[in-house]
C-alpha cells in the first residue's frame, strides 16, 4: 500500500500556528488545569458565580457499593462455579469497596484469585443488582468553562515560587460550556487560546499592544478595541475590552481585578493582563463558515455535494434474481425501461407476460405522476 501524506484537522493546524506565534514573541507555554473546584469560581466571580456555575459541567462518579452475600447468593454462585472460595470472593468485594481494586480490574481479580473463567465471573457479578443500580453522585469539581479559571491557579503557584517578573504565559486547550443546545453558534466543548502578562506597573495599553501584535501575526488587520458595557467580575471595572477586526469580534481582553487576585495571594503591586479567543471562531471568520459545527466536526455537519453520477453509483439493489427465469425477467424490465426512458407520464409499458411459479403474471413499468419522464 502506497503511503501518502495525511491531512491535518484545520483546528490543530491553527493551534500549531498559534503556538508558534506565542513562542516567537517570548511567551512560555503552560498546560492549565482542566478540573476546577467550585470554590475557585466563587473566588474569581464573587456574586456573579451562581449564574456562571449554571453554565459549567460538574463531575460525577459512581460510588462503590457495600455488597454482602446471603446464603441464597452463595447457593447461586456455587451453581455457576462449584469450587469457588466464597471467603476469597468476599475479600475481593471488600477490596473493591475500599478502592484497593479498580472497577476495570474487577473481572481480572476474580479470574486470577477465584480460578474461574471470564464467563463465570460475569455471571457471578450479574447476581448482584447493587452493581447495576448505582446512581452517579455529583462532586464540587467542575470542568473549566473559561481558561481564566485556571490562570488564577497557575499564577498563584508561580508567585509562591517567587518567580521573576515579568511573566509571559500562554495556554491552548478545551473549554466546556453547558449550553442548552448545540447549534451553528454554540458548542459544549471548544478550543480556546489564552495568554497572561504579569508585571509591576502594567497598564492596559501595554496589554493591548501585545494583543494587537498577536492578532496581526494571525492575519488580522485594523484591530479595534471596544470597551465592554458589562465587565466580568474577575476584571477591573471598565478594563475589559472586546476586540474586533473587520467588524467581527475575534477576542476578549482585560486587566484582572485586585479582589480576584487577592483571593490567590497575589501582591497588590502586581498587575495581570489577559487575552483569550476561541479558535473555532477564528476559523469561521477566516474561511467564511457560518456554522461552528462545520469547523470542528466536518464529518457530521459539512455539506455534501454529489453529482447525479455519484448518487447513482451509491445506489444498489437489496436483492437480485438468482434463477434463470428471474434473470430473464429482470433483463426484460431493464430493456423496456431503457427503450421508453424518455416517454412522458402518465405512462405504462408491458415488460413481460407469461407463466412463473405456476401462475400467469404480467409485469409493467409505469409512472403515474404527470409531466415526468418514465
Amino acid at each position: 500500500m502506497q503511503t501518502t501524506q495525511g491531512k491535518a484537522h484545520t483546528i490543530h493546524t491553527l493551534i500549531q500556528k498559534t503556538r508558534e506565534i506565542f513562542l516567537s514573541i517570548g511567551f512560555d507555554e503552560i498546560e492549565n488545569p482542566v478540573f476546577i473546584q467550585e470554590e475557585d469560581v466563587y473566588k474569581q466571580y464573587g456574586k456573579e458565580a451562581p449564574v456562571i456555575l449554571d453554565r459549567v459541567f460538574y463531575l460525577g462518579g459512581l460510588p462503590r457499593p457495600d455488597i454482602g452475600m446471603s446464603d441464597d447468593d452463595i447457593t447461586k454462585i456455587k451453581k455457576i462455579a462449584p469450587y469457588i472460595s466464597t471467603d476469597k470472593f468476599k475479600k475481593i468485594l471488600r477490596n473493591y469497596r475500599e478502592g484497593v481494586i479498580e472497577g476495570d480490574n474487577m473481572l481480572e481479580e476474580m479470574i486470577k484469585n477465584l480460578k474461574i473463567n471470564a464467563t463465570q465471573a460475569m455471571e457471578i457479578l450479574d447476581l448482584f443488582p447493587a452493581f447495576k443500580n448505582i446512581e452517579p453522585v455529583c462532586s464540587r469539581t467542575t470542568l473549566r468553562s473559561h481558561m481564566t479559571a485556571a490562570w488564577f491557579l497557575t499564577l498563584e503557584a508561580e508567585m509562591e515560587k517567587q518567580a521573576e517578573l515579568p511573566l509571559k504565559f500562554f495556554s491552548i486547550g478545551l473549554r466546556f460550556r453547558r449550553e442548552q443546545k448545540q447549534d451553528a453558534t454554540h458548542l459544549r466543548a471548544h478550543y480556546g487560546a489564552s495568554c497572561m502578562l504579569v508585571d509591576k506597573n502594567l497598564k492596559i495599553e501595554d496589554g493591548m499592544s501585545v494583543a494587537e501584535k498577536i492578532l496581526n501575526e494571525m492575519g488580522f488587520a485594523n484591530i479595534i478595541f471596544t470597551k465592554k458595557k458589562a465587565t466580568s467580575n474577575y476584571y477591573v471595572q471598565d478594563k475589559e475590552y472586546e476586540i474586533f477586526s473587520g467588524g467581527i469580534e475575534i477576542a476578549d481582553c482585560g486587566m484582572y481585578s485586585r479582589t480576584a487576585l487577592k483571593n490567590y495571594n497575589i501582591p497588590d503591586d502586581v498587575d495581570v493582563f489577559n487575552i483569550g479567543f476561541g479558535l473555532e471562531r477564528i476559523l469561521m471568520v477566516r474561511n467564511n463558515i457560518g456554522d461552528v459545527r462545520k469547523v470542528l466536526y466536518p464529518q457530521f455537519y459539512e455539506d455534501v455535494h454529489l453529482s447525479a453520477q455519484e448518487i447513482a453509483k451509491s445506489i444498489g439493489l437489496l436483492s437480485v434474481p438468482e434463477t434463470a427465469e428471474g434473470i430473464n425477467i429482470a433483463g426484460k424490465i431493464y430493456e423496456t425501461a431503457k427503450i421508453h426512458a424518455d416517454e412522458k407520464s402518465p405512462c405504462k409499458f408491458l415488460c413481460f407476460e407469461g407463466n412463473l411459479m405456476n401462475r400467469r403474471i404480467k409485469i409493467s413499468v409505469f409512472e403515474d405522476e404527470e409531466n415526468k419522464n418514465l
